[in-house]
């Protein structure tokens, strides 16, 4: 651990070794267990299967949601989580704007949403998803009586009382080693959960309808062109190019293909910025911004492809087992690495650059044809799979 590691720790291990353990879930089942998972939109999602591995060890204790408030859509309906409480922490999440060292001081002494949560009385267990000093700090001035962290990411495990390494491992199965670490042995699988309504879905779909009697197949494709990172987004003139390549392949085989982009108010320019660099002969509209983040989860549930950039639509797709196909490139310089965390076995799959210039973001990204070819097996997989039922 480097110096400024340890120094930044060393506040951390003392305030610790003044709130030492005063809960065993190993003897006593614990009356309620705080999940902290304030983070962006993505890592939200890949820890959910941690509330069904915590329900399942302790079907009694009333499990809780701390996550920014913006993450509530993708816990709504979920049946593992009793409660959520907001936490709008100003760390490792790129929705808070400040989030300065004074700020996280600030908010940890000073916010509403903490002093609400230490009114209500301690929790027997918490667990800090992430594994951060802030973290471990407001689990302490919250007074938590069993802390669970992650050592050797960005610190806080000398103020837990368990933890687990933090390796390169992926981020679903990491938080489900933290649900082992209080004993939980029946897991689910290590990928996103959501828990779609039914009038959800019915709006989803009459979205994607469309008629087209004289055509063999309709392919939904599922696009996002935005990303949280910019310098992890593939232009949206390329994603353009690829859509057209990938209606006119489809076009020839005698298929269609009812193209859909989502994302937030902020992905609209970029969307039409692709829908204009497709041209007026490709099937595709947006709805960017005009849906809510619950229906895009059920658009994807009814995609036969979803193409996306590293972000949050890449999860969403993972949580309902649709083919996906992640371009990388940009600041991602390590595609296997990224996959190692953020990837999944089934389902997925990543195109990145062949070749990387050092220092020149903008440069390093795949080819369209690459990744049309991709989209294509996906779609020519399933067609199989139907022709063989």
């Amino acid at each position: 651990m480097e110096w400024k590691s340890l120094l930044t720790e060393l506040p951390v291990w003392v305030i610790g070794r003044l709130t030492p353990q005063r809960h065993d879930p190993h003897r006593s089942t614990p009356r309620e267990i705080l999940v902290l998972r304030p983070n962006d939109f993505g890592e939200l999602l890949t820890a959910t299967p941690i509330f069904e591995a915590l329900k399942k060890r302790f079907p009694a204790t009333r499990i809780v949601a701390g996550i920014g408030s913006w993450g509530r859509p993708i816990l709504e309906n979920n049946p593992f989580v009793d409660e959520i409480v907001e936490i709008d922490a100003p760390w490792n999440n790129k929705i808070v704007e400040n989030r300065s060292p004074g700020n996280v001081v600030r908010f940890l002494l000073k916010s509403p949403q903490v002093a609400a949560l230490r009114k209500r009385g301690r929790f027997d267990v918490g667990i800090d998803v992430l594994g951060s000093y802030m973290g471990a700090l407001l689990m302490m001035r919250l007074g938590v009586r069993y802390r669970i962290g992650v050592r050797g990411y960005r610190g806080g495990h000398s103020g837990c009382h368990a933890y687990i390494e933090f390796a390169r491992r992926q981020s679903g199965r990491a938080a489900l080693a933290q649900a082992e670490l209080l004993g939980a042995t029946d897991l689910p699988d290590a990928r996103p959960q959501l828990f779609l309504t039914a009038a959800e879905r019915a709006s989803a779909m009459r979205i994607w309808s469309s008629d087209s009697p004289d055509i063999r197949t309709t392919w939904r494709v599922l696009v996002g062109v935005g990303a949280g990172v910019p310098t992890k987004a593939w232009h949206p003139r390329q994603f353009g190019a690829a859509l057209l390549q990938l209606a006119s392949a489809l076009q020839r085989s005698g298929d269609r293909c009812d193209i859909l982009i989502v994302g937030s108010e902020a992905d609209k320019a970029r969307a039409n910025e692709a829908i204009a660099a497709a041209g007026p002969d490709v099937p595709v509209r947006s709805v960017a911004g005009e849906v809510s983040m619950r229906t895009v989860f059920a658009l994807a549930e009814n995609a036969n492809v979803v193409l996306t950039n590293s972000s949050m639509l890449m999860h969403v797709a993972a949580a309902s087992h649709r083919p996906t196909v992640a371009v990388l490139g940009g600041s991602i310089t390590r595609p296997t690495v990224h996959d190692a965390i953020w990837g999944y076995p089934e389902h997925y799959k990543s195109v990145s650059p062949d070749v990387y210039i050092e220092g020149q973001h903008e440069k390093n990204w795949p080819s369209v044809e690459r990744v049309v070819d991709v989209v294509l097996s996906a779609l020519r997989t399933q067609r199989t799979c139907v022709s063989t039922m």
